[in-house]
C-alpha cells in the first residue's frame, strides 16, 4: 500500500507546532510574564482598527471644509459688524485679549481670567469664574481702589469687616487703571504680570501695564467686549 505525502508532511507540520508550542512560547511567556498569544492578537486587532480609521477620515473630509467654512463665515461676519469702531475680545480659555476694529487687531494681550473654583461659607457661595456673553465698558478710572468683598477676607480666614470699614479699602491691588464692566466683573491692572497667562483670578480680567494704558486710552465707555 502506498502512504500519501499529506500524511508524513502533516505529521511534520504538527510536531513542530508542538516544539514551537512547548519550547518558544511557554518559556518566553513565563520569563517576560506576557501572553504572546494574546498580545498578538489585541496587535492585529490594533493594527485593523487604525487601517480602518484612515479609510474613514478622508470621508469626513467634505465635513471638515464645511465646519472650517461655516466658521470663517461667522468670523467675517463678526467683525465686519464693528467696522467702524473698536471692541475688545476676551478669550479665557487661552488667557488672551485682544483690542479690534473690524478684522484688524490693535492689541493683543496675554491676561489672568477666573480660576474656575468656588468658596462656600454657611450658606453664602461663590464661583470665582470670568462671565461669558455680551458685555459693555460702563465705568473707566484711573488709580481704582479696591472695594473688598466678604470672600477677599473669609480667604485669609479673616472676620469680615462692616461695609464702611477702611479694612475693606485697598490701594494698588487693581493697578493704574481699570475698566468696569458691570456685575463685579473689572479689566483692571495687576502687580502680579508674572501670572498673566493663567486663571488666577476671582472672575475680572487682569492685564499688564503697558497693555492695559493702551486699552484704557483706545477704549470709550459703552465698547462692547465679547467674552467666549
Amino acid at each position: 500500500m502506498t502512504l500519501s505525502p499529506v500524511k508524513p508532511i502533516g505529521i511534520i507540520v504538527l510536531s513542530a507546532m508542538v516544539m514551537i508550542w512547548s519550547e518558544i512560547y511557554f518559556p518566553v511567556t513565563e520569563s517576560v510574564g506576557l501572553d504572546l498569544f494574546r498580545l498578538t492578537h489585541e496587535l492585529y486587532g490594533t493594527r485593523t482598527g487604525t487601517r480602518n480609521m484612515r479609510l474613514e477620515i478622508p470621508k469626513l473630509g467634505p465635513e471638515i471644509e464645511a465646519l472650517n467654512g461655516s466658521v470663517k463665515q461667522l468670523a467675517e461676519q463678526f467683525a465686519t459688524a464693528f467696522t467702524n469702531e473698536l471692541y475688545v475680545v476676551v478669550n479665557p480659555n487661552g488667557n488672551r485679549l485682544s483690542l479690534r476694529r473690524g478684522q484688524k487687531v490693535v492689541l493683543d494681550a496675554a491676561i489672568s481670567t477666573g480660576r474656575n473654583d468656588t468658596l462656600t461659607y454657611q450658606n453664602r457661595k461663590w464661583v470665582f469664574q470670568t462671565p461669558r456673553g455680551i458685555m459693555s465698558v460702563i465705568r473707566k478710572k484711573k488709580d481704582p481702589v479696591w472695594l473688598k468683598p466678604d470672600w477677599a477676607f473669609l480667604e485669609k480666614g479673616e472676620s469680615i469687616p462692616a461695609w464702611n470699614s477702611p479694612l475693606r479699602r485697598e490701594k494698588g491691588v487693581l493697578g493704574a487703571f481699570m475698566l468696569d464692566l458691570g456685575g463685579g466683573v473689572m479689566i483692571h491692572g495687576t502687580p502680579q504680570e508674572h501670572l498673566l497667562g493663567r486663571s488666577v483670578t476671582h472672575g475680572c480680567i487682569r492685564v499688564g501695564f503697558e497693555d492695559l494704558k493702551v486699552l484704557f486710552d483706545s477704549v470709550q465707555v459703552r465698547t462692547k467686549v465679547f467674552i467666549f
